[in-house]
């Protein structure tokens, strides 16, 4: 009897260990995703024609279930995305807001994302990543012409969306795009593009 019990219990260790990590994640019967981030590799410029000017990309997002096997559908499962935040982060791991990046910043947005079974199918989000301020603020403003030594500068944007299901239950999704900071050539436009 105790080799049964002994047996039955590390069946139950050995099952509770192949759990995936994203089934753990949060407490939704959903997964937000981030399925596509355009552009992947932005070319940010601190200064337009005398002009700051904001930068903006564009975040695909999908909601799928945890479980494949049981397929969800409703408005209980639908996911509400109601804020993001923005993160900068260097390859030589230099990292301190303000000297080596810009400053994290968080916004407002509101998407509903249904369930869907094709996560090739999404929802289309456009989102501030780089502010004006940013661009009046090191290590971005000394990247002007004769402002420092720097004539690029290249960070990874990590990009968090943060909603709710109409349940109430809690999810995010992450997903890094690459920023090239420079004072490029102006090519005679001085009006800021629109998301």
């Amino acid at each position: 009897m105790k080799t049964v019990t002994r047996l039955a219990l590390m069946c139950a260790l050995a099952l509770g260990g192949c759990t995936a990590d994203y089934a753990r994640q949060g407490n939704a019967p959903v997964l937000l995703l981030i399925t596509a981030i355009e552009p992947t590799t932005m070319s940010s410029e601190v200064l337009q024609g005398g002009t700051i000017c904001p930068d903006f990309a564009r975040v695909t997002l999908a909601n799928l279930s945890k479980n494949p096997n049981f397929i969800l559908s409703g408005a209980p499962e639908t996911v509400i995305v109601n804020r993001y935040e923005v993160s900068y982060f260097r390859s030589d791991g230099r990292s301190t807001q303000g000297v080596d990046v810009p400053y994290t910043i968080s916004g407002t947005t509101n998407a509903s994302v249904k369930m869907d079974v094709d996560a090739a199918v999404g929802v289309l989000v456009s989102i501030e990543v780089v502010r004006r301020q940013a661009k009046m603020e090191p290590p971005l403003v000394q990247l002007r012409e004769g402002g420092g030594q720097a004539k690029v500068l290249t960070m990874q944007a990590r990009i968090t969306m943060y909603g709710q299901t109409i349940a109430g239950e809690n999810v995010q999704a992450s997903g890094t795009m690459q920023i090239d900071f420079a004072d490029y050539v102006d090519q005679g436009a001085t009006a800021c593009p629109t998301s």
